[in-house]
């Protein structure tokens, strides 16, 4: 059963909650009993009888004491990990019973009407692949699956590496899970890199591009504070003079560039934190071990020996402490200024930092938006059944599946349909809803999967690299003062234009020009069919027409259709592709089916 993975590591999760509760509760009283008797032995000491064996004793409890903090720290983060673990097998288990439409990601913000496919297969937005999929917490990561679902620009070459790192990765579901948690575990404190990113390729501001000037301000405090060590100890009263005036110096030598320091320093606070919350995830990388090619070209960017992403926020970690000394405490920060240049040195160690990894930072964030995007398009393997990934086949313009299914439907109810488009037109008939539309879009979202290096619901499929047109749902738009027809025109001359440019492309048209009457739609709809025929794409027309079926005097255009049957006055849909056009109609008893009487027959 898909299921059985997930109720599984539910149920160790829960014995995990379990233990760590009882742990917890102990630790708790631990360290009440701990904290009583250091204030019993404090008491005894300062009003009863102070020895140094209670000092001891107080000063061991004290120790214990910390220490039982510290792992009930330990105990809490455990915990927590349990029941987030428990909250994301449950999201699992959701998109196999089909409850993940309520999944609160959706991807809103990719939403584009005017995108060339994504409206129509409902690959961001409400009840889309990117809700069904979507793992990843980081803003790189979700920008970054959703640019593969709707901009994939992959060769041959490169889809079969993804699927090589999409397949291991679907063998990895612990390190998955993990993975989804810290990204979960920081999603507030990752927002849009861009400020971060933009903050660490600043190096052409260099505030003192003079390597002389930049090492006498470095040199500086350690010749003045010895010299003037020197001039104390020896009592040289004829050269005290030198020491207020050298002192003197290096305070105008920092107050001239306290402004500009200032304004260096001050973001890097923020620019810490942010890269800190990378810190956990990069760790779980970086022990990772991975057998795909790709996933190691990520890891190399990540870990290489000379721009390693935990050195560098290691680094950063250090020159942080010395600039937090501003904030600390205002008195040892002018002493240290005055005495040491502080502020000098901080900004050269940052400067240092951001001239050898400012430039590694986009890199950084872009390769963990990379992972989580890959383990994104993984779930569909954890979750569906029938699935496998699809072979790449550029030598025809010919598209071929067996068992295909529509992925955002539950495996339970999910009708599969073989297709052979071979360097056709389809031109398919049907009644209401006989399954017309939802062939269009299983075919469609799962060509989208092929070419993004997913796994496609079908046993088996094979398809060349085409570009997706689609125009399924067209509306008007009343502010524009556009008819539902004229849109619809606009959208298909859009798919015209896009064959003129690429043979390779195929399209998917519902419901041809159902904005306008049957002579106009019949009429526009065989010229279009027929330019789409002579340019030699592939493509399906969905049609409720059957006039449209003689098109099939082209040798390339070919008649598929849906039926239905009727028994005991109901209508039964099998959702069943079939050669030939449609024998059937179906709008008597539809309307019969809701209540409306038939008057006119």
């Amino acid at each position: 059963m898909t299921k059985d993975k997930f109720i599984i590591r539910i149920q160790k999760q829960n014995e995990n909650i379990k233990k760590y509760s009882n742990t917890s509760s102990l630790i708790s009283t631990f360290r009440l009993i701990t904290f009583l008797a250091i204030v019993f032995i404090s008491y005894i000491i300062i009003k009863i009888d102070y020895k140094t064996i209670y000092v001891v004793m107080d000063f061991i409890l004290a120790i214990l004491f910390i220490c039982l903090i510290i792992y009930h720290n330990i105990i809490k983060d455990k915990l927590n990990f349990s029941k987030e673990i428990i909250n994301i097998n449950n999201k699992y288990l959701a998109r196999i019973d089909g409850d993940w439409v309520d999944f609160d990601d959706i991807g809103e913000e990719f939403i584009n009407k005017e995108h060339k496919y994504s409206f129509d297969l409902d690959i961001v937005g409400k009840k889309s692949l990117f809700q069904f999929i979507n793992i990843a917490n980081t803003w790189n990561g979700r920008r970054r699956l959703a640019e593969i679902l709707l901009e994939a620009q992959y060769d041959k070459d490169e889809i079969y590496l993804r699927q090589e790192a999409i397949n291991e990765l679907s063998n990895k579901l612990d390190f998955c899970q993990e993975m989804e948690y810290l990204g979960g575990k920081h999603k507030k404190e990752l927002q849009d890199p861009e400020k971060l990113i933009k903050y660490a390729e600043k190096n052409k501001e260099i505030m003192i591009k003079s390597q002389i000037v930049r090492g006498l301000i470095y040199f500086l405090p350690i010749i003045v504070i010895p010299l003037s060590v020197v001039i104390i100890i020896f009592k040289m009263k004829r050269i005290y003079i030198l020491i207020p005036l050298l002192i003197l110096f290096q305070s105008l030598l920092w107050m001239i560039r306290f402004s500009t320091m200032n304004n260096i320093l001050k973001p890097v606070g923020t620019f810490k934190r942010n890269l800190e919350t990378y810190v956990d995830i990069l760790k779980l990388l970086e022990k990772e071990k991975f057998e795909s090619k790709k996933l190691n070209n990520i890891k190399k960017i990540l870990f290489n020996e000379k721009h390693s992403s935990i050195l560098a926020i290691k680094e950063l970690d250090k020159i942080t402490e010395k600039i937090n000394l501003r904030y600390n405490n205002g008195l040892i920060y002018l002493v240290f200024n005055i005495l040491f240049l502080w502020d000098y040195e901080c900004t050269f160690l940052l400067e240092n930092w951001k001239n050898k990894y400012g430039l590694e930072v986009k890199k950084w964030i872009e390769a963990i938006g990379e992972i989580e995007s890959l383990i994104s398009l993984s779930v569909l393997m954890q979750v569906g059944e029938g699935i496998s990934f699809p072979t790449i086949d550029n030598s025809k313009l010919r598209v071929r599946a067996e068992g295909l299914g529509h992925p955002l439907i539950s495996n339970n109810e999910r009708i599969l349909n073989n297709i052979e488009l071979d360097d056709s037109i389809f031109i398919i008939t049907g009644s209401n809803m006989s399954g017309k539309t939802t062939f269009l879009r299983t075919l469609g979202i799962n060509l989208v999967l092929a070419y993004s290096g997913g796994p496609v619901y079908a046993n088996k499929m094979s398809c060349p690299v085409l570009d997706i047109f689609t125009s399924m749902r067209v509306t008007d738009d009343l502010e524009k003062g556009i008819s539902t027809f004229y849109a619809e025109l606009l959208r298909i001359k859009e798919i015209i234009n896009g064959a003129k440019e690429n043979k390779n492309m195929i399209f998917f048209i519902d419901e041809i020009f159902k904005g306008t009457n049957s002579v106009d739609r019949i009429l526009g709809a065989k010229n279009v069919i027929a330019n789409l025929n002579k340019l030699g794409v592939i493509g399906v027309i969905t049609t409720h027409d059957l006039e449209l079926c003689a098109l099939d005097k082209y040798s390339r255009i070919k008649n598929y259709n849906f039926s239905e049957q009727y028994k005991d006055n109901k209508i039964h849909f099998d959702y069943k592709i079939r050669l030939g056009k449609s024998t059937s109609t179906n709008a008597k008893y539809l309307m019969k089916l809701v209540g409306i009487e038939i008057l006119d027959d």
